[in-house]
């Protein structure tokens, strides 16, 4: 199980490598493609799939509110690197759609009840 935990803690790292990258301003659009497409889009279904095995590995329901709360907020958080990528400027938005869920998906991982 711990190795299974460093794994998602690594794809968790790949998805928000890719998506900072995604959304950082200072990047042309084929650069901030190849980071959702090629590194953020992978980071977020090895996430997915490591963080599922953890939780039927613990026990826990997958009707759970934070197991849901967090699949939705992660879905939404990956949509701003995917909306990013096919355009031409980043705005302020779009990193705070990138980021705000990425920081409340972080806290119910965290404060999950036991």
């Amino acid at each position: 199980m711990l190795a299974l935990r460093f794994v998602k803690l690594l794809a968790v790292l790949v998805y928000v490598a890719g998506t900072f990258g995604a959304v950082f301003p200072g990047l042309d659009g084929a650069a901030r493609k190849r980071l959702a497409y090629f590194v953020a889009g992978p980071g977020f279904g090895a996430t997915w799939i490591a963080g599922l095995w953890l939780a039927h590995w613990r026990g826990h329901t997958m009707l759970s509110w934070w197991i849901g709360g967090s699949l939705f907020l992660s879905l939404v958080s990956l949509q701003a690197p995917l909306f990013a990528a096919g355009r031409e400027r980043t705005s302020g938005a779009i990193v705070a759609l990138a980021l705000l869920p990425l920081v409340a998906v972080l806290a119910l991982m965290v404060w999950r009840p036991v």
